[in-house]
């Protein structure tokens, strides 16, 4: 199997995908697409579930931001819901969320769904498809339903039930939203655009074994930016090396200390001083010696 490294811009946007070098880029760019909208649908509906689990659904856009003390001075009921359990700070939510154990099946699905669809997955070498996606959405809708039986108090305006209906707003202001449409999108690896109507063979060659690094680009975006020739770990351990040796050399530079004369290396009597201590007889002895064979020749 051919693997996918799937980038965008961003980051936090990446992912792999395994297929085969037969498929044609037609189809291979409209399941990537496919693959990417799914996954930041995941995304989208843990958040707003976790939410859902804290605070309770939102409130209607007539109230939201407005604060208890604000709410006495206008005709607007901020607790039309019911009576907050857990308030929000921000004044978004009503702050009545479900019971404690349905909110945290609630929260620990959104962030299994959430860790499913990571981008650690990457490092890991971990795939991902569309049967994922679907089965992460598929049990988030069960946790909500088991919170909210057939929707029941929770608003059509609520962002988890707009999701689960698939009626959410998707502005492309956030990453979340920046769904990818397969009409207007173009793949491209090593430079080059690939051409629909063409097979992943005739770029990549007949090796299923291989793993490229694909992006996928709006049309009106041009080319993307080249890949660095080294990955983000080497690049941070090598500024780390180069910044250690600047700064021993800062040190060095400002040591003008001769202290370092009086270490043991820098004796220059350290040889004979060598000699001496391993137990050699002296030069006195030695003369004395050679003397006393000389007279007892003669």
């Amino acid at each position: 199997m051919v693997i996918l490294d799937v980038k965008r811009s961003e980051k936090k946007n990446e992912f792999l995908y395994e297929t085969t070098v037969k498929t044609g880029v037609s189809d291979l760019l409209k399941e990537l697409c496919e693959v990417h909208n799914l996954r930041l649908k995941v995304l989208r509906l843990a958040v707003t579930c976790k939410e859902l689990a804290k605070h309770g659904p939102i409130r209607p856009e007539e109230t939201r931001g407005i604060s208890d003390d604000l709410s006495k001075v206008t005709e607007l009921d901020v607790n039309a819901y019911g009576q907050p359990t857990n308030p929000d700070e921000h004044g978004m939510r009503t702050g009545c969320p479900p019971p404690p154990e349905v909110a945290e099946v609630l929260s620990r699905t959104a962030e299994e769904a959430e860790a499913a669809v990571s981008v650690e997955l990457v490092a890991q070498k971990r795939s991902l498809d569309k049967q994922t996606c679907q089965m992460m959405i598929d049990n988030m809708r069960g946790a909500v339903m088991i919170a909210y039986p057939a929707f029941h108090r929770l608003p059509v305006y609520d962002p988890t039930r707009q999701e689960l209906e698939d009626k959410e707003e998707l502005d492309g202001v956030t990453d979340l939203q920046a769904v990818l449409d397969y009409a207007t999108t173009n793949l491209w690896w090593a430079g080059k655009e690939l051409q629909v109507g063409k097979t992943l063979e005739e770029y990549v060659g007949r090796n299923e074994k291989t793993k490229i690094v694909a992006k996928l680009v709006p049309k009106s975006a041009g080319a993307p930016v080249r890949e660095p020739r080294v990955d983000e770990a080497t690049h941070k351990a090598m500024l780390a090396h180069y910044y250690k040796k600047q700064e021993e050399q800062k040190k060095l530079q400002a040591d003008e200390d001769d202290s370092y004369l009086d270490s043991e290396w820098a004796n220059p009597k350290a040889l004979k001083d060598a000699l001496v201590a391993a137990g050699g007889p002296s030069l006195g002895a030695r003369v004395a010696d050679d003397a006393l064979n000389l007279y007892i020749r003669i």
